[in-house]
């Protein structure tokens, strides 16, 4: 198919029809007329050779094919916008722009090294830092909000929209407060593990798959209190102040385990190791800038190999 018969605009007035669910309220937004909206659509229709929307009960709805093309639509509106911008910024400062994000884990020890390799190598660009958990790092990557990401490794590599280069690994741990009445035990079993009051990321998906199968493959179900959230800060202040328990790779609370703000417990488990990548979305081209940076975390994650000690 050649790719200039598709029309920008009719693709982008498809969200609109989309979000209103009507052709008369969507050439109202546009500021369109009924008919030329409709004949915008049909003609999209008839370059794709498919019907994109069907009359339904609740309004118009996008077709299995409009789907397809929305879904498509909305990461070209978010590349455009950021082209936009891209171009509005070099216009003010002269300097091109990047937004990355990672994980607590890997902000200081991977991220933050790589932005100021990238500054003091003499870069004239503009750079953003995000913080998240992975899923969210996910979405804002698709949505174009950032560039490109670090995380551990995301369930379902087989995702076309990814794709992930290893970079380095460290293992997960049992984490508690200081005060925690399972540090005054010798030995500290899964049964008593599963009794307590754990404390998971949200919507970190991979991480509660291997917190499931560890209490499955010894038996034992896994435990019914679980407090998630997507703040790192509040999972610390949990466990700093109340007797919960939690499982994170070491990388994100090297730093409270060394002030002993936070403790390991000493635990037999088969959690693996957390495996961290860097993801971009998958194109047929990655943009120079987020190529470099992709290679400067590759390098920094090659010259330090190891973990961090847990105490």
């Amino acid at each position: 198919m050649n790719l200039r018969r598709l029309n920008l605009g009719a693709m982008l007035n498809c969200l609109d029809i989309e979000q209103t669910r009507s052709i008369n309220g969507a050439a109202q937004t546009l500021n369109l007329s009924q008919p030329a909206l409709s004949r915008s659509v049909r003609s999209l229709e008839d370059a794709l050779g498919v019907p994109l929307f069907r009359r339904a009960s609740t309004g118009v709805e996008p077709t299995p094919y409009g789907d397809t093309l929305l879904y498509h639509t909305r990461i070209i509106q978010s590349e455009l916008l950021r082209c936009l911008q891209d171009i509005e910024e070099r216009k003010n400062s002269g300097r091109a722009s990047i937004q990355v994000g990672g994980t607590p884990g890997v902000i200081g020890r991977l991220l933050t090294p790589a932005v100021l390799g990238m500054l003091k190598g003499g870069e004239e660009i503009n750079i953003g830092l995000v913080e998240a958990m992975p899923d969210d790092l996910h979405l804002r990557l698709l949505r174009g909000a950032i560039d490109l990401f670090v995380s551990n490794r995301l369930d379902g590599e087989s995702d076309d929209t990814l794709v992930g280069t290893p970079l380095m690994s460290d293992p997960m741990g049992i984490i508690v407060g200081p005060h925690h009445p399972l540090l005054r035990r010798k030995r500290v079993t899964m049964a008593q593990l599963a009794s307590m009051r754990w404390v998971l990321p949200a919507r970190a998906a991979d991480w509660q798959k291997r917190f499931e199968d560890e209490f499955a493959a010894a038996g034992i179900p896994h435990p019914a209190r679980i407090f998630s959230t997507n703040s790192f800060l509040a999972l610390r202040q949990m466990l700093i102040e109340t007797d919960a328990v939690a499982l994170l790779p070491m990388d994100y609370v090297a730093v409270d385990l060394r002030a002993k703000t936070l403790r390991r417990l000493e635990v037999a488990h088969r959690f693996a190791a957390t495996e961290y990548h860097v993801y971009v979305r998958r194109t047929d081209t990655i943009p120079p800038l987020v190529a470099r940076f992709r290679e400067r975390l590759i390098g920094i994650a090659g010259r330090h190999p190891g973990t961090l000690p847990a105490d």
